[in-house]
């Protein structure tokens, strides 16, 4: 998750694209692991 948003330049919705994943997911499991910017 983390390198998926440093390639997305902190960009989430991108990042999520990435990972093959919804945005709504990406923020669960930022969330569910603590992860900050």
């Amino acid at each position: 998750i983390v390198k998926a948003l440093v390639s997305a330049g902190g960009n989430k919705a991108k990042a999520a694209r990435l990972l093959g994943i919804s945005r709504k997911t990406l923020y669960q499991k930022i969330k569910k692991f603590g992860i900050t910017s």
